[in-house]
């Protein structure tokens, strides 16, 4: 049987420095200045000349070989800089980011993206986010801070994932089960977990897996997906449509999935739907500018003048973009085609890498 072979994985501390990271710690921050200025000192000698110049790599690696292999993805960088930080005496912990779904191909499976970044807090009452370059990044992504113990979840998971394409099916089964012992909440791992035992033929048990991620998470698409595939599967078109149904109503739920649907209605020139999506996503995310850009260029196609300049000026005032409108009616939309990105708040610092946001979910196809 496949789980007579997965031996524990002993305990690992992804979060250690070792020396050199300290005297590069010692070298660059004065232990003596205010949190604020030893943020920004650490943050310079991360993104300055002769720094860190940690480059983009797929593999999940700890703080530590991220700050030697001078390579990392997403979650490395991120653990990377928590460890620099705390060592520069800052509170620092990791923050889940909920960036509308982005889903991939990787061989024989779609891969869901997710975000992980750096919660700091300088001075009372006052936090800063350090985040390594999303795409798309905004301050109106839902975030909330989060235990070492489920960033940790997030690290055996993604060696999981990685190890399960490789076809390492056993060291991907000690990894998943190992995230959940972690966090037993960290729903990512068990609809992995689920996609490993449906691959080995063990579909009862996959089931099982993604049965108890809606237990967790009533909403998680992935495990629902998982589900009615399952069930259509076994011929059972009965359950398979009803997880179907929970699939379309939890999609029409999600702003960002009305955004979309809007989009496609704008390009379509229906302007009343994409105006009726558009206002259910604005009161959703009443802070998301380019839902009220696309809604101020859907009224002004449909000819309301008043309600277009009242939307375009929402959306500049929330971007902070200037051209923001003038790029709206001229059918751009913020970060496509040239047009500006919206500038962010002082207390959002993006480090300049080529990071990606790395795989934490993966569905099979």
């Amino acid at each position: 049987m496949l789980a007579d072979h997965a031996a524990p994985l002993p305990d690992e501390d992804f979060l250690a420095t070792d020396e050199s990271m300290r005297r590069f710690v010692a070298e660059h921050v004065s232990p003596h200045a205010s949190a604020a200025v030893r943020l920004r000192q650490l943050l310079a000698a991360v993104m300055g000349k002769g720094g860190v110049g940690v480059a983009y790599g797929a593999q999940t690696h700890t703080a530590a070989e991220a700050f030697h292999r001078r390579e990392a993805n997403c979650l490395s960088f991120t653990a990377m800089f928590v460890a620099l930080a705390r060592e520069a005496g800052l509170d620092a912990q990791f923050q889940e980011v909920d960036i509308p779904p982005e889903w991939t191909r990787s061989g024989d499976s779609f891969v869901l993206n997710r975000h992980v970044d750096v919660l700091v807090r300088d001075s009372p009452g006052h936090e800063r986010v350090v985040d390594f370059d999303i795409e798309d990044f905004r301050p109106s992504y839902d975030r909330r801070p989060i235990a070492d113990r489920r960033a940790l979840a997030h690290y055996y998971n993604n060696l999981g994932v990685e190890r399960m394409q490789q076809g390492s099916t056993v060291d991907a089964l000690r990894h998943f089960r190992k995230a959940i012992e972690e966090d037993e909440s960290f729903t990512p791992a068990w609809v992995n977990l689920g996609s490993l035992y449906q691959r080995g033929g063990h579909v009862r048990w996959a089931i099982s897996a993604w049965r108890h991620v809606l237990d967790i998470s009533p909403g998680e698409t992935v495990a629902l997906s998982s589900l009615e595939r399952a069930y259509r599967a076994l011929g059972r078109p009965d359950l398979a449509d009803e997880y179907r149904s929970r699939i379309e109503r939890h999609r029409l739920g999600n702003p960002y999935f009305r955004y979309i649907l809007a989009r496609q209605a704008f390009s379509q020139q229906d302007y009343d739907t994409a105006i009726g999506h558009l206002r259910y996503a604005t009161r959703e995310k009443p802070a998301e500018e380019r839902f009220a850009a696309l809604l101020g260029l859907s009224y002004l196609r449909r000819g309301e003048a008043a309600a277009a300049e009242r939307w375009l000026a929402r959306a500049a005032r929330l971007s902070g973009d200037e051209n923001l409108s003038q790029n709206v009616v001229s059918g751009r939309q913020p970060g496509e085609d040239g047009a500006q990105e919206p500038e962010h708040t002082r207390q959002y610092v993006r480090i300049p890498s080529t990071a990606r946001p790395r795989i934490t979910s993966a569905q099979q196809f």
